[in-house]
Parts: structure tokens; C-alpha cells; sequence
């Protein structure tokens, strides 16, 4: 369980977080080099930033496009009728639905966009169908080529800069 202790993070805390981002299975003698400290030390700062929180995990960047053919979809919502309900019910369906990717609550004209995975267009509407219960506008925009998506990585490589 984590603590998620907010305690202020230093520069080597940041270059830590930064060279995981890149590589989260880099071993801790190679890191500890990188950021200039010996591995005990290096390996303890490790533990209490996933204590804090600032580590949610480790994780395999898979190519799902290459798993097999399916298609993308960046999907903009609105919630008509605003509420904590009506909130509390969009995040349930959001997490019961594995072919939702991403999600997340923004600002402006929408209230979420999402990235759907697919097999087809019949599997999207699939995904789809729960959210119909519920009065929210939608625009569905089919995504052609993902040109970047470093969005794991962006933080810390952004703020070690």
C-alpha cells in the first residue's frame, strides 16, 4: 500500500525518475551510476518514491497494433445532465471496459476523451453501448497514424530537463 507522502523531490530524485521512465528495467547498479550514487542509497530512494506514490509501476510498452488488427478511436464526451452520479457512473463504465485504453477528464466543450482499441467498427459500438443508458454527446474520431506517444515518459524526462 502506498503512503503517498508529498515530501519535495530533489534533483536526484528527478534523474531517478527520469532514467526509469526511459527504462524501467534497468538494473539498480546502472542507475545508481547514472545518478551518482552507490546502490544502497540509490536502491532506498527507489522504495520510498514508490511509497510515495511518484513509481505507480513498472510496465511493458507493447505495440497493440502489432497484437493483432485493431483500430483506434479518440473519442470526445459530454455529460448532458452534470452531476456526481452521472460522474460516478461514466468512471465505472470507463473501468469495466478493458477496450478503453485511456481516459481522461478535461476541460472545455467535452468532459472526457478517451482512446478506444477495437477489432472493428461492430466491437467499437460494443464499447460504446453502455454509456447510450446514460445522456451524454459524443464525436468519435478514428485515428489514422499516432504520430508520438511518449505520455508514460513525458513527465519526468520533461521536469530532469
Amino acid at each position: 500500500m502506498r503512503e503517498m507522502i508529498c515530501a519535495p523531490l530533489d534533483a536526484i530524485d528527478l534523474r531517478i525518475l527520469a532514467a526509469l521512465a526511459r527504462d524501467g528495467r534497468i538494473s539498480k547498479v546502472r542507475l545508481s551510476r547514472i545518478v551518482g550514487l552507490s546502490p544502497t542509497p540509490c536502491a532506498m530512494r527507489i522504495e520510498r518514491l514508490e511509497r510515495a506514490g511518484y513509481i505507480r509501476g513498472y510496465h511493458a510498452d507493447i505495440d497493440i497494433e502489432r497484437l493483432g488488427n485493431l483500430s483506434q478511436f479518440i473519442v470526445l464526451a459530454r455529460i448532458r445532465d452534470y452531476s456526481t452520479e452521472t460522474v460516478r457512473q461514466f468512471e465505472a463504465i470507463v473501468a469495466a471496459t478493458a477496450s478503453i485504453v485511456l481516459c481522461d477528464a478535461v476541460s472545455g466543450s467535452s468532459n472526457y476523451a478517451m482512446r478506444i482499441f477495437a477489432r472493428n467498427v461492430r466491437h467499437y459500438h460494443e464499447t460504446m453501448a453502455p454509456f447510450l443508458v446514460m445522456e451524454i454527446d459524443y464525436t468519435t474520431y478514428p485515428v489514422s497514424k499516432t504520430v508520438k506517444d511518449r505520455s508514460a515518459q513525458t513527465c519526468p524526462a520533461v521536469i530532469a530537463a
